[in-house]
């Protein structure tokens, strides 16, 4: 996570969110008034760099759904980045191929400009999220001695064992200075690819409030600087040396 990339990074995917305020019609139901207009605004101005547009909603249904990805904008064909739209929400997502942080942050700034500009009326932006997704594929070594060892965390109990341990999903919640709070969950599964037994571990900060453009990009950083130094501190040295040769 920091602005150096490590040459075989656990990451798998990073995702952006910013959510803004909406009017609530007579039902208590949030809508995104703008949404129709602004959305159409909004793929023109991404087109020269993220062509490929997928609506994951089909036409004619009689809903729309607040607060969920309603249009994907790729590169090409799942050629990543992805930005997703929906009412209320933008989202962009980076896998580790083509992740590096100042280009990330960039593409953010540079989409949410976008956005600001898709829009008639200012956004009042009321959510902002950063989420890292790590995982390590296992050999031999169980995922709860892989945790212990190489994550430093270990669950404690004072009651027998009533037999081996199966799998884990732990989860915590920091509150951080600037009032955002970091999230970090650690579970056990199964790679799909390759069958091989693995440990996933997820970072995540959020901050509500009221925030506009520049305040976005300041957390933005601030946001990055927290997971980046926490990922190094929860890491024991020597698998945090691995991962750079």
């Amino acid at each position: 996570m920091s602005a150096v990339k490590l040459k075989n990074a656990p990451l798998k995917e990073v995702v952006f969110e910013v959510h803004w305020s909406c009017d609530v019609d007579s039902h208590g139901v949030l809508f995104d008034n703008e949404f129709d207009l602004a959305q159409g605004k909004f793929a023109d101005k991404l087109k020269s760099n993220l062509p490929l547009h997928r609506k994951l909603i089909p036409d004619g249904v009689p809903f729309k759904i607040f607060g969920v990805p309603l249009h994907q904008y790729w590169t090409g064909e799942f050629m990543w980045p992805v930005v997703q739209h929906g009412q209320g929400m933008v989202a962009i997502n980076e896998v580790e191929l083509g992740y590096e942080w100042l280009k990330y942050k960039d593409l953010i700034i540079d989409v949410v400009s976008k956005l600001i500009e898709s829009y008639e009326d200012t956004l009042n932006f009321n959510k902002l999220k950063l989420q890292y997704v790590d995982a390590y594929d296992l050999d031999e070594e169980t995922p709860n001695s892989f945790m212990v060892k190489n994550l430093k965390t270990q669950v404690i109990t004072e009651y027998p064992s009533p037999g081996e341990l199966r799998g884990f999903n732990i989860q915590q919640q920091f509150d951080l200075s600037d009032l955002s709070i970091m999230e970090l969950n650690i579970s056990n599964g199964i790679n799909n690819k390759n069958q091989k037994k693995s440990i996933v571990w997820t970072t995540t900060i959020t901050k509500q409030g009221v925030f506009d453009f520049e305040q976005l990009k300041l957390w933005l950083e601030t946001a990055h600087t927290s997971a980046s130094d926490f990922f190094k501190q929860m890491l024991n040295s020597d698998f945090y040396a691995s991962l750079d040769r």
